[in-house]
């Protein structure tokens, strides 16, 4: 009986059990730039469901940051302008849509443009019986998109759905490098 035993065939084999933990890295390292890519998206769509704001507006507000702990879906904490919610100018005021299939009416609000930008403004009562001659104004915003990020389970929706984006990723990845 003859025992033969290919020396390359297990030399082979070796390689490329070794390179497993260096291919692990490298899918863990693409599945969080795919996240990095995806999570906006996701982001964007879900505050849509919600809000009347532009999809433009929204990614303009929305930013993913990586840190030491992992990565971060960040909105700005400065409030949208009331203009980015269809302000229309009626007769009371002014009403906006901040949230879909609702209207709001702000009684003491005008429209104006400054420096070409139309933005929405307020006249601010003064308390007392002091005579102004011209009341105080106020701009008029809306929700900030941290706002509308941290309202009700949105944060609990993203983070699994940036688990899942990870998961799908790292799985694809891992079984992509194994058949090479």
């Amino acid at each position: 009986m003859d025992v033969f035993i290919d020396a390359n065939a297990v030399l082979d084999a070796a390689k490329r059990v070794s390179e497993i933990p260096a291919k692990i890295a490298l899918s863990q390292r693409r599945a969080l730039g795919t996240l990095r890519r995806r999570w906006p998206v996701i982001a964007r769509r879900d505050i849509q469901t919600e809000y009347a704001l532009s999809a433009q507006r929204i990614r303009a507000g929305i930013s993913v940051r990586t840190t030491r702990e992992g990565v971060e879906l960040i909105g700005v904490a400065r409030g949208v302008g009331l203009m980015n919610f269809s302000v229309r100018k009626v007769a009371e005021g002014l009403t906006y849509s901040a949230r879909r299939g609702t209207r709001g009416l702000r009684r003491s609000g005008f429209k104006t443009r400054y420096r070409g930008t139309p933005i929405a403004y307020e006249r601010t009562p003064i308390s007392g019986d002091k005579r102004v001659p011209r009341t105080p104004i106020q701009r008029l915003y809306g929700p900030s998109l941290a706002q509308m990020l941290r309202k009700g389970d949105r944060p609990e929706r993203m983070a699994q759905a940036g688990l899942d984006v990870i998961t799908a990723e790292i799985d694809r990845l891992l079984l992509r490098s194994l058949r090479r």
